[in-house]
């Protein structure tokens, strides 16, 4: 009986278990490694978004002499003091604030230059699992005399 035991071929029980638990770990790593760079480009591409539409908006407002002519421009809509847009964007609303500034020049500092700043932000909408800050660019433009 004794040699018939120590004959015995294959795995034990607790060999099965170290198995199945060592492969678990391995496989939860490599698991864990795939959400990561999933949630990652998930991020990369909502802030990718944001930098597009910024610079699309800052495309249309290069061509006018103050932002408030964005108010009768597609979507965009006067509140308060900026102008903004809710619908046109899937995720995003755009918000365009506009101050004047003067600027005096470095090699002329008895030249005074006069500028609008035009600030942009792109946020995301509320509910859509996008917690990121909002993208914010700024603008100058010249003021026409």
């Amino acid at each position: 009986m004794k040699n018939f035991l120590n004959k015995e071929k294959g795995m034990t029980l607790v060999e099965l278990l170290a198995a199945i638990a060592l492969l678990g770990i391995v496989l939860f790593t490599f698991m864990s490694i795939f959400t990561q760079s999933a949630k990652f480009s998930a991020h990369n591409q909502e802030t990718l978004t944001a930098v597009q539409i910024a610079e699309q908006i800052v495309s249309d407002v290069r061509d006018l002499e103050t932002i408030l002519t964005l108010n009768n421009v597609d979507n965009y809509k006067k509140v308060g003091g900026f102008i903004e847009d809710k619908d046109t964007y899937d995720h995003f609303i755009v918000k365009v604030t506009e101050e004047e500034i003067q600027v005096t020049r470095p090699d002329s500092p008895a030249t005074i230059l006069k500028l609008k700043k035009a600030k942009i932000s792109v946020k995301a909408k509320p509910g859509f699992g996008i917690n990121e800050p909002e993208f914010k660019t700024e603008m100058y433009l010249k003021v026409q005399p």
